[in-house]
């Protein structure tokens, strides 16, 4: 990365967490589920076919995928028939954990003392599955979430999901810090364009199924979370 650009003594009160790809890999588990699905509607499937979900409500995704596949089956049945598997892998410590690098970056920004919040445009019920079962059943210490995070802010909290604003200007609202001190992280374009327009600084941490998006309006992009720390980023 080009260190020329990261602002100089740039203070942060407060980071906020993408989820989905950022914190927990579910992309796989999203891949994985979605092709069964495919499957069971006839369809032919491949890792590549899932790439163009990435970053998109599933309902968005079910109706693509029921029109492209040209699909004997109504869009909401598809969706519903993906996230029962979707709900069943979750479920599972096991079969849902950590980004590389997102442990240590945690317990870096915890050690120093920022504000965190997670900003995911997921529903809340199976965001707070997922972050259970893939963050806090793998780490020895916290009990709760709340003991990891101070605001949790979903797709269910607001009307328009990213790449709109609200979900970061909720966040950072009820964080109790202006989006100009939040920094946040997103793998998605989608992601980062919520955050840039909720007036928050960003760092893009695209990962194989986000690797092709438009991360441009990020402010900084990096290519892993273990750079974060590295590059004295937080």
């Amino acid at each position: 990365m080009n260190r020329e650009t990261v602002p100089e003594n740039r203070a942060y009160d407060a980071v906020i967490f993408d989820m989905d790809g950022l914190m927990v890999n579910t992309e796989d588990l999203y891949c994985r589920t979605f092709n069964e699905t495919l499957d069971r509607f006839g369809a032919p499937s491949s890792r590549a076919h899932y790439t163009v979900c990435v970053g998109h409500p599933v309902e968005d995704n079910s109706r693509y995928a029921v029109e492209h596949y040209r699909l004997d089956t109504a869009p909401e049945t598809f969706c519903q028939t993906w996230l029962d598997r979707f709900d069943q892998a979750i479920a599972d410590p096991a079969q849902v954990g950590m980004m590389p690098g997102f442990q240590d970056l945690l317990a870096h920004v915890r050690k120093k003392g920022y504000r965190l919040g997670v900003a995911s445009s997921t529903r809340r019920p199976r965001l707070m599955t997922t972050l259970t079962n893939g963050v806090l059943a793998h780490l020895e210490g916290p009990e709760t979430l709340d003991d990891l995070f101070e605001v949790i802010v979903s797709g269910s909290d607001v009307v328009r999901t990213k790449p709109f604003p609200d979900i970061y200007l909720l966040a950072s609202e009820r964080l109790r810090v202006p989006p100009a001190r939040c920094l946040a992280l997103e793998d998605s374009e989608s992601g980062v364009k919520a955050a840039r327009a909720a007036g928050v600084f960003v760092i893009a941490v695209p990962h194989v199924f986000t690797a092709h998006q438009d991360h441009s309006a990020a402010d900084l992009r990096v290519s892993s979370l273990e750079d974060v720390i590295k590059d004295n980023l937080l």
